[in-house]
């Protein structure tokens, strides 16, 4: 055999033990493929809210009334503003840290990590929350309920039935 003929049998043989016997076909995506739901921290401080709740914002104006001050590089063109709020806790040392977020049947559903304090702290009401950025284009236009649950003990925390605009471009 030639060492064309060889080299042509090499090939043949490594591409058929790529394909391992199956063919898998390259699918281009659809474009009808809604972006899966991303959760991303922000550097933002929720305000007080004095009972258990969801609140989402779509723009700065309503953002402005979850937190102490909107950080100013939040595209809300291309991002929402997700706060979740305990209520009020008795002393200090409570937390809350959103972990991730998914979209299913409908319905965005916010895992979050509660924290209750190790020690015996001091006797205060505190008003634990904590807020982070939804992508907005995985989020289908019209009514949707967002729920928030503990991550460690799947106990439900708050929700919220939302309306969500269609997305403009940024200013």
């Amino acid at each position: 055999m030639g060492a064309r003929a060889a080299l042509a049998s090499f090939c043949v043989a490594l591409s058929l033990a790529a394909c391992d016997g199956a063919a898998t076909p390259s699918v281009a995506p659809t474009g009808t493929e809604r972006p899966v739901l991303s959760l991303t921290d922000i550097d933002a401080e929720p305000l007080e809210i004095r009972e258990e709740s969801v609140a989402v914002a779509f723009d700065r104006d309503a953002a402005a009334e979850l937190v102490t001050a909107v950080p100013a590089d939040v595209d809300f063109s291309e991002h929402a503003l997700v706060c979740v709020f305990l209520g009020p806790r008795l002393t200090t040392g409570w937390s809350l840290d959103l972990r991730s977020a998914s979209l299913t049947g409908g319905e965005v559903r916010i895992r979050a990590r509660e924290t209750a304090p190790r020690t015996e702290t001091q006797p205060e009401t505190t008003y634990p929350a904590d807020c982070a950025l939804l992508s907005r284009a995985a989020m289908p236009v019209g009514e949707l309920r967002v729920w928030a649950d503990d991550t460690v003990t799947d106990e439900f925390i708050a929700d919220a039935v939302i309306e969500v605009p269609a997305a403009t471009s940024a200013p």
